[in-house]
């Protein structure tokens, strides 16, 4: 038995899903200098980067979705790799242990969820004091919400 591991980043690939052929990854490798294109059939992965994030041109969920779809097994589970990539969906399953153990046993850092800007910046008003030239400050005061 022959056993051959590869090693890159989400960057340097790309790969095909097929319900019936499973996943096929495309592998760039610099060869002396020149950059050449390696395919292979993954048996299993191990992720140790994080699939999404703000940064422009950082968002390799779909890679995580093509592995998922083609059947490929993960050391570690593609659907928690998945689910990681949104801090309010894992916080939202955070808040489930804070209700199911109590604070004591969990305790978790109060935050607010909004599902986009605009109810933000009505719950929050920013108060700027001072003139352009001169010291000036910012604070911020919690708008009643009526609740």
């Amino acid at each position: 038995m022959v056993v051959s591991i590869k090693k890159a980043e989400f960057s340097e690939i790309n790969l095909v899903s097929d319900v019936n052929s499973g996943c096929t990854v495309d592998m760039q490798v610099n060869r002396g200098g020149t950059k050449v294109v390696r395919s292979f059939r993954p048996d299993f992965v191990l992720v140790r980067q994080h699939a999404y994030s703000m940064t422009p041109g950082e968002d390799f969920r779909n890679l995580v979705i093509g592995l998922h779809y083609g059947s490929v097994p993960s050391v570690n589970s593609l659907f928690s790799i998945y689910n990681f990539c949104s801090k309010p969906w894992v916080f939202s399953h955070m808040i489930k242990l804070y209700q199911t153990l109590g604070p004591e046993k969990f305790p978790l850092n109060e935050q607010t969820f909004f599902p986009n800007h605009t109810q933000m910046t009505e719950y929050l008003h920013v108060i700027k004091t001072g003139a352009g030239g001169r010291d000036s400050s910012a604070g911020m005061e919690q708008k009643s919400t009526g609740v």
